[in-house]
């Protein structure tokens, strides 16, 4: 329905705001909502009949009495007061709702029938909901929040959007996101899904020019072939990362109360994403790593053939054991370019140069030697390169990355090159930013940058197969 998309870009990119069930209470859902606009760019508007102004905002009694365009509202009412509410906003003829309220869908029985109702009034109106029973929605790039739970890191506009059942889980994809330093195009937590299910962020998000990569964590659905289609259409042009649970007994029920979701057989959702050209991952931090390194590196790979350039092998063997466990080929580079990495070392006893390509302790103390050994790997037949590096945070005094040299060099090949500097993550090295810039991404754990470079590889294999089919 093209008018869901059109009502989707004023609830994600909204000139202003009305908070339906606003409060001067802090502890309070309308009180909380308020908060969390405290970065929005646009117009306020609190709704409440009982109260003149909140703070040095002007209250309204209803919503028709706000005398501009109402882009979108914010319904943070207890379920009895939400249909009134979303009649007023229909008559108000405003762009999209977030309606926080449980007692919905989730609820069964009566709560089914009442969603059904909210949804005949927000049909007719052309209104897209997010909820109910939800946390809500945001877009960082215009300091938008839209949920009743102030952020507690600041959100870096991106181009990764985030669709999760669970609000819960959407803080944790914020969260992990926030921690790796990936930018968010736009995120929602759909809840109940009174008329905006996942097909339809999929539709959505495939035409949002500020959107590259998708993330969905989905709990069940009732149009699982309508999502399907969805993604089949969206995946070829942008991928679209899912993680699904309610693949086990507990976890299916819990579903079924938390919003109200059909969990369905997970064999079956397996398959029909990956025909569908989905990467489905195991866990939140997987798919953020995923998301962060497509989003982030300049290119694809053509194949599964992996390099990975260290001076420290351990490292490496843990990154390249979890790339060959998960489908990639770690080949040995040609006989001519290990001879050449051998004289570049220089020892007096002879060295294999195997893969990983081991620079031992040479390849840490004199950057030179790693900058070159790395454009030599370059050159050779594979399809994705990666570096490990242990950086020593002393300037001058060996463990130098050459990070301007592999920028310079990554620039005259077409692969995606994957960064590995062990260090903590509370002090990332310096660096890694330069890197980011130029399109390789930096991660400080093997484990999580191998399964991330996987699974782009992974995706590449599956679109392959997927236009061999159609």
């Amino acid at each position: 329905m093209s008018w869901k998309n059109d009502s989707l870009d004023r609830l994600f990119a909204p000139k202003s705001i009305a908070v339906i069930g606003a409060s001067d209470k802090p502890e309070k859902l309308g009180a909380l909502a308020l908060l969390a606009l405290n970065t929005y760019k646009g117009n306020v508007y609190p709704i409440n009949p009982r109260l003149k102004m909140i703070g040095d905002l002007k209250c309204y009694p209803r919503i028709q009495d706000v005398d501009d365009r109402v882009d979108m509202a914010m319904i943070a009412v207890g379920p009895q007061h939400v249909m009134p509410a979303i009649s007023d906003c229909a008559e108000a003829n405003i762009g999209g709702a977030i309606v926080f309220s449980a007692g919905f869908k989730e609820l069964g029985g009566i709560g089914i029938e009442h969603q059904k109702k909210l949804r005949k009034i927000v049909d007719d109106a052309h209104i897209a909901v997010i909820g109910p029973n939800c946390l809500g929605a945001g877009n960082p790039k215009i300091g938008m929040n839209a949920t009743f739970f102030p952020h507690p890191v600041p959100m870096k506009g991106g181009t990764v959007a985030m669709v999760s059942q669970s609000g819960g889980v959407t803080g944790l994809m914020l969260y992990r996101a926030s921690d790796i330093g990936l930018g968010v195009s736009k995120f929602a937590s759909v809840g109940n899904r009174v008329n905006i299910d996942f097909h339809d962020m999929l539709r959505y998000f495939r035409q949002d020019n500020e959107t590259d990569v998708i993330c969905l964590f989905i709990e069940g659905t009732e149009y699982g072939r309508e999502m399907i289609n969805e993604m089949s259409e969206t995946s070829p042009k942008k991928p679209v990362i899912v993680f699904k649970v309610g693949k086990t007994p507990a976890s299916r029920d819990a579903a079924l109360s938390h919003t109200g979701s059909m969990a369905g057989n997970s064999e079956l959702y397996s398959a029909a994403i990956k025909q569908a050209g989905g990467i489905e991952v195991a866990g939140v931090t997987e798919m953020v790593d995923s998301a962060y390194l497509l989003s982030t590196c300049s290119h694809r790979p053509k194949g599964n053939r992996v390099a990975i350039v260290t001076h420290t092998l351990g490292i490496a063997l843990v990154a390249a054991q979890t790339l060959e466990l998960n489908g990639a080929e770690m080949p040995a580079p040609s006989l001519e370019t290990a001879k050449s990495i051998e004289a570049l070392l220089n020892m007096p006893v002879e060295i294999p140069i195997k893969n990983p390509i081991d620079l031992l302790a040479q390849g840490w103390a004199q950057p030179s030697i790693f900058a070159e050994a790395f454009r030599m790997i370059l050159k050779e037949d594979y399809d994705s390169i990666m570096i490990v590096f242990s950086p020593n945070y002393q300037e001058g005094i060996g463990g130098g990355m050459p990070i301007d040299k592999i920028v310079e060099a990554s620039r005259e090949v077409s692969k995606p090159i994957v960064s590995i500097l062990s260090s903590p993550d509370s002090n990332k090295p310096p660096g890694y930013d330069i890197l980011e810039s130029a399109g390789i991404p930096f991660f400080s754990s093997p484990q999580r940058a191998a399964k991330a470079l996987a699974n782009m590889i992974t995706l590449k294999n599956t679109l392959k197969q997927k236009s061999h089919v159609s």
